[in-house]
């Protein structure tokens, strides 16, 4: 049977710039965008969404090399809460191995204009 698994991780964001942007990417060379095991890749890629008390829903989007925003800010904001998801799709015929999936993944926090 197919399924999606679903985590979680809670971060804080503060920026004294106009507007800013929060952003995922993988700049790994090992399978961009999907969860390893070793040299083993995750058919799916992964995907991210971030909530706050301002945007309380939002479509998750695949991670990749390229940065993708998760969160869009117009003004300086201090201490935001946000809560950053990640959705994981397995198919029903893809075979899961034994040990960890992981993957190191870049948040980054810029301004949109300089």
């Amino acid at each position: 049977m197919a399924h999606d698994y679903l985590s979680s991780a809670a971060a804080q964001v503060t920026s004294t710039a106009g507007n800013a942007a929060l952003t995922i990417s993988d700049a790994s060379s090992n399978a961009p965008g999907h969860l390893v095991n070793g040299t083993y890749a995750l058919a799916s890629p992964l995907e991210a969404q971030a909530t706050n008390a301002a945007q309380t829903t939002a479509p998750y989007a695949a991670v990749g090399t390229a940065p993708v925003t998760l969160l869009s800010y117009v003004a300086p904001v201090s201490s935001d809460a946000v809560n950053i998801g990640f959705r994981q799709r397995v198919s029903a015929s893809e075979l899961l191995r034994a040990g960890a999936y992981n993957k190191t993944l870049t948040f980054t926090l810029t301004t949109t204009t300089p």
